[in-house]
């Protein structure tokens, strides 16, 4: 599950007109969701400026730790390029933090029996969410938790960050932020 969420978006979105804004997060949501596209995730919802993605349902992905992580990497990248035109264009660039968990949810049609949405809940749920709230408390662009990161082996290299304790949970996580896909170069292994 990948969550994602521009930071300072209410003052971001005070110094835009109402169509401004509209066209802005079409923009932003179009761009990010094509990146989790790619990396064959299913965008789940939109909240707002917040993102929620799943991986695994409706079809199974055996490969679904790494094609989040590298969603995420993927986002990322296109925010570098995204926030570059938006400065050209006078509007306010932005930051972006994104948390991803790795597993077990019950998947299925959730809601009223007027209203309903294809989604995911559960504890892992909960975590991701929680972890993209600490992206801002410790300066990164993405947090994974420790069962996404054993679940990635070597196909990223990722930096430790902490152990802790989030809302609503008994038991400390460690949490890792992936840096880039493979081995990385000597610089940043350093």
């Amino acid at each position: 599950v990948l969550f994602s969420d521009i930071r300072g978006f209410t003052t971001i979105s005070e110094q835009m007109t109402d169509q401004q804004l509209g066209q802005f997060m079409n923009h932003y949501l179009t761009a990010m969701g094509r990146d989790i596209l790619a990396a064959r995730g299913t965008v789940d919802k939109f909240i707002g400026d917040a993102i929620m993605a799943i991986w695994g349902a409706p079809l199974d992905d055996p490969q679904h730790p790494r094609n989040a992580v590298q969603a995420a990497l993927a986002m990322q990248a296109t925010l570098v390029i995204l926030n570059e035109e938006w400065q050209e264009r006078g509007l306010p660039v932005v930051d972006v933090g994104i948390g991803i968990n790795t597993g077990l949810v019950s998947v299925g049609n959730f809601g009223s029996e007027e209203r309903f949405d294809y989604t995911v809940l559960g504890d892992a749920v909960n975590l991701s969410s929680r972890l993209e709230g600490l992206t801002g408390l410790y300066g990164v662009g993405i947090i994974i938790a420790e069962a996404t990161r054993q679940s990635l082996g070597d196909d990223f290299f990722c930096r430790r960050i902490d152990r802790v304790k989030v809302k609503g949970k008994e038991r400390p996580v460690t949490i890792y932020q992936p840096l880039v896909a493979g081995a990385p170069p000597p610089e940043l292994a350093r």
